[in-house]
């Protein structure tokens, strides 16, 4: 059903995994271990069950604050050691607390009854990285590519706060999709806002349908166009992201910029601002535009 349903799936079951991915093995100080690194320091992990569990949890915890404006975190690499020093050994899985036994019984990729924290204590040098293999690199900044790609590798879940995030991110690039409006597991937070524009697109889209022929769109890359202007209004007036950056009265910034440079648009918008709608809902939630440059996701309704 497209890319928003995956996340709204990836939500509800936080996608288990199965037991055949788990390694098998207990804690070994002769097996090699894994390392995350992010400007806050390195974590190190085991290559076992609750290893690899608590390292997922890290990711996880990773993809539920990407939208945040006051994380200090922009990129994230993935590293392998094959030949741990005994210190690297004695640090592995110090970010769990308290250890369920019920976390080694399920088969789910991360630890959920453990007690787990990933405060600047935990945290390692990047002297710890010595003889370690860069096995992958993530960018963080608030960016819808950048988020796809985390949670979709590792099966992260999705908030409904980053959801809401995502799909206006989304929005803002490819235009709205009427999948917003179909998805029970989670519904778009901002529907509400869209409503009359999703109206009138499909209107644009069924004169589209009946006059196949015509050359003309009926409006439909204007009505598009403003709801591009409307979801990147809301992420800078709410989550401050403007341009995949994290940035703080971005929303007057840019409409300055609009009037200086105005765009041509179809004769169907209006000329004077509409009237805030009393009743709208207030965004709750943090994320970052795509760049145009960037190759577009097709979303499939």
């Amino acid at each position: 059903m497209g890319l928003l349903k995956d996340w709204a799936d990836r939500w509800l079951h936080h996608r288990t995994a199965e037991a055949g991915n788990l390694p098998v093995s207990a804690d070994n100080e002769n097996q090699c271990m894994f390392a995350v690194a992010t400007d806050e320091g390195v974590l190190l992990f085991s290559d076992s069950v609750k290893g690899m569990k608590a390292r997922t949890t890290y990711l996880q915890h990773l993809a539920d604050g990407f939208f945040n404006f006051s994380k200090k975190v922009e990129t994230l690499k993935l590293y392998e050691i094959e030949i741990p020093m005994r210190q690297m050994v004695e640090l592995a899985d110090n970010c769990i607390d308290k250890l369920s036994k019920a976390d080694l019984r399920r088969d789910d990729m991360q630890l959920r009854k453990s007690v787990c924290s990933f405060t600047p204590e935990k945290m390692s040098g990047k002297e710890m990285l010595v003889g370690a293999v860069c096995t992958g690199k993530y960018d963080l900044r608030p960016d819808f590519n950048n988020f796809d790609r985390l949670t979709k590798d590792f099966g992260l879940g999705i908030s409904p706060r980053n959801y809401d995030v995502a799909a206006l991110l989304y929005i803002s690039e490819n235009g709205y999709a009427g999948l917003m409006e179909a998805d029970h597991f989670h519904p778009f937070s901002y529907q509400y806002e869209f409503k009359e524009l999703a109206e009138k697109l499909g209107d644009s889209m069924k004169a589209r349908r009946e006059a196949p022929l015509s050359a003309h769109d009926f409006g439909y890359a204007a009505l598009q166009m403003e709801a591009k202007t409307m979801a990147r209004d809301i992420l800078q007036s709410e989550f401050h992201i403007t341009d995949g950056e994290f940035r703080l009265g971005g929303k007057a910034n840019r409409t300055s910029q609009r009037a200086k440079t105005p765009e041509k648009c179809s004769s169907q918008q209006s000329k004077e601002p509409e009237p805030e709608k009393p009743g709208c809902q207030a965004a709750k939630h943090v994320s970052s535009v795509v760049s145009q440059k960037k190759e577009k996701k097709q979303l499939i309704i």
